[in-house]
This record gives structure tokens, sequence and C-alpha cells, in this order.
């Protein structure tokens, strides 16, 4: 026992005196470094070199701005003066985003139909036969316009009843009608003057209501354009009902076709507060830019259009629309390059990326940082190799623009599409 403990403690003992004895060396050796050598262990290593791709494309300036797709003929108009009182949108047909044509009924307003009409002013007063000037013509050309024959020259005589009464017909609404008595033929016992149409009824009582609709074959029909002067047979001498135009019931704008922008919605007090958004012409790209940005755009310069979807459409800058003396932003209108704007994207917004410099196009682009000696003297760039070193090879600058240079190498073997470049 004694001499097993003797080995163990022995043992024991050795290895602690061979693990002194390699602590006492290193120390000694720490104690022996140089200065030098404690400076090297105390330095970062050095950076590896910074590369960047040589790239064939143009030398470019590009601005890019939020825009949005639309109809640069805005229009706000008046919902014309109701003919009662209380009066109310009760039908929409027409709602934001459909076309507007002539001759479409935009909207009801107390079950009657409200037209959309192209011409100078609003109607100012009710047309019946017989009547004559200005607002005369205004309807004849707005239903000749509409497709609807009609001679235009400014009396209101039969043949404008009868398109009148087809526009409606078209419509499915019945025309507005007053009851007039015939002209006086010489039949005895009659106090009529000969040549005119006295605006009464059988009884002597005043005309109908506006908005009376003509005597049909069923209930509920629409008058066809050969049912609008029925004869109602009295004692004296016959009576007819005549297509009246209301005032209340055509909204005159300056051109068409148009796409509605906003409409009234059904249960609208109707008043001519109440205001119709239409909107005319090609489809546009717009945008609201400041001032300093359109200082810089050039009319005639290109570019593209990115939709949501990420389709693009190039486009070309058309105009810049200074804002007023204290607006910071002007409106920049631009349209399609070729052709015009899809019609689906009416009321897309998305991304304008116009070029507004070209210094160099179809080239090997490099960071301006890269060219040594550029801009006087003999520019070089420094190439990469495979086994990462460099090699030095001349180029041309050949133009310069926002930190990149456009470069041609002296030996066009020397540098392609795709080599690193040190710019470091």
């Amino acid at each position: 026992m004694t001499l097993i403990r003797s080995r163990k403690t022995l043992a024991v003992g050795g290895s602690a005196a061979i693990v002194a004895l390699l602590a006492g060396g290193w120390g000694l050796a720490h104690a022996f470094e140089s200065p030098a050598q404690r400076e090297a262990a105390a330095t970062a290593p050095s950076p590896l070199p910074v590369t960047s791709e040589v790239r064939v494309g143009d030398l470019t300036r590009r601005i890019t701005f939020q825009a949005t797709v639309g109809r640069t003929g805005l229009m706000s108009v008046a919902l014309p003066a109701p003919a009662a009182e209380p009066a109310y949108v009760t039908g929409k047909p027409t709602s934001a985003g459909a076309p507007v044509t002539a001759g479409q009924v935009v909207t009801e307003v107390n079950g009657r139909p409200v037209f959309a009409v192209t011409g100078a002013f609003p109607f100012y007063r009710e047309l019946r036969r017989d009547h004559t000037g200005p607002d005369v013509r205004q309807l004849q050309t707005a239903l000749r316009d509409a497709g609807i024959p009609t001679t235009v020259d400014g009396v209101f005589g039969a043949g404008t009843e009868r398109s009148l009464a087809a526009l409606y017909s078209r419509a499915g609404h019945a025309p507005p009608t007053e009851v007039a008595i015939e002209e006086d033929r010489g039949v005895p016992g009659t106090d009529a003057t000969p040549g005119t149409g006295a605006a009464v009824d059988a009884t002597g009582a005043q005309p109908a209501p506006v908005g009376t609709p003509a005597p049909s074959s069923s209930a509920g029909s629409a008058p066809s354009a050969a049912d609008t002067s029925d004869t109602e047979a009295t004692s004296d001498r016959p009576i007819r009902r005549r297509v009246v135009a209301s005032p209340s019931e055509f909204v005159v704008v300056p051109t068409l076709p148009a796409v509605a922008a906003e409409t009234p919605a059904v249960g609208t007090a109707a008043s001519s507060e109440v205001q119709l958004r239409l909107e005319s012409g090609r489809l546009r790209v717009t945008a609201d830019v400041p001032v300093l940005i359109a200082e810089t755009l050039i009319e005639g310069s290109t570019g593209t259009f990115s939709a949501p979807d990420g389709a693009t459409t190039p486009i070309t800058l058309e105009t810049v629309v200074p804002g007023g003396d204290d607006d910071a932003e002007s409106r920049v209108i631009l349209d399609a390059a070729d052709g015009e704007l899809a019609a689906d994207l009416l009321g897309a917004e998305g991304l304008v990326a116009l070029d507004i410099e070209t210094v160099q196009t179809g080239s090997l682009i490099v960071p301006t940082v890269a060219v040594a000696g550029g801009g006087s003297g003999e520019a070089h760039l420094l190439v990469e190799e495979d086994d990462g070193t460099f090699r030095r090879i001349p180029v041309i600058e050949t133009g310069q623009l926002d930190g990149e240079s456009a470069v041609e190498p002296t030996d066009p073997d020397d540098l392609a599409e795709g080599d690193r470049v040190r710019v470091d």
C-alpha cells in the first residue's frame, strides 16, 4: 500500500512539474516578445479590395414620382333646377367610371330623367311649339348630337317635337306634354284667332303640368314618336297633347362623350347646388410635383409608367402646367409614347420614371471613382483577375453623370460587361 501511494504521489508531482515548466516557458517567451511583434498582433488585418461590376447601358439622369391615370378635361356642372319641390334623386343610371354620351340619362329626379346634352348655356325656359331662339337651336343641335336626325333652324316645329319624343322613347320614359287647342280652321262658334295654338285644356283651365305623360296604348309604356300629338275630340275644336322640353330635365355640358367621375347618390336632395362631375378627353398620366422638380423637366422627355401590377407603358412628357403664385407644386401631364393608354388603366396610381438627360447610350458604365486620371491625361481602370490580382487597362472616359462614367477601353478585349473594377 505504501509503495503504491508513493508511486501515485510521484506521478502527480511529475505532472505538476511539467505544467509549471510549460507555463514558465510561455511566460519567458511573452516577456521576451519584441514591440514589433506586439504591434503586429494588435493591428487589424488589411481590408479586401472593394470592387464594382461593369454594366452596359445608358448614362441617363432619371427622376421618379407618383402619378395617376385620368382624363385631363374635368367638368363640374350643376344639376338643373327641379320642376317641383321637394325634389330628390330617385335613380342613378350612371355610376362613377361609366361612359356618358350625348342624350344619355345621367340621373333621375322625382322619377323623371335628366339627360346630358352638349351646349354652351343651361336651358332657361320651357320650350314648346313655335318657339324660336338660340335655346331652340341648342336643343336641336343636342338632339342631332344624340344621334336623332333633327333640322337645326332655331324653330321649334313638328320635326323638333318628333325628335324630342324619340329621345324620351329611346330612354324608356314618357315625354312631358301639355294640352294645346288646335289652330282655328274656321269652325263656327270658336273664338280662337287663326294661326294660334292656345295652351289650355278642353275646359279652359291652365295647361297640364310639365311631366304629364302623353296617353299610351298600355299603362307604363313609353309613347312612340308618332304618338306625340294625340287629338282629343271636343264639341268646339280638336285639342292635342304637345311635347315640350323642360329645362329641369337637361344638364348641359361643354363636350361629350365623357366619363362620369362623380354622380349624386339616390336620396340626395336635388338642387342647383348638387354637382355632376365628368371627365373628358384622352387618358393621360398626371402628377403634381414640387416646382424645383418641375423646373428640371423638358417637354418631349420619355420614360415609363409602372402600374400597380408591374406592367409598364412607355410615356412622353406632354406639358408642365405651373401652379399659382402661392402654389408650391406644378401639374405634369404625360401621354402614351405610342398610341393611347389602355382603358383599364383609368384611375390607376403608379410610378413615373422620366429620363430628363441622356449623356451616353449603349456604353460600358462604371463608377466614376473607378476611373483613375479621368478628365485629363490618360485614364485607366484596375480590372480584377480570376486569381484576385488586378491589371491596369487604359480607357477613354466618354461621359460622366451622377457618379457614373461611360468608358471605352483602348483595346476592346480588355473590358466587358460583368467584369469587376476596383473602386477603393
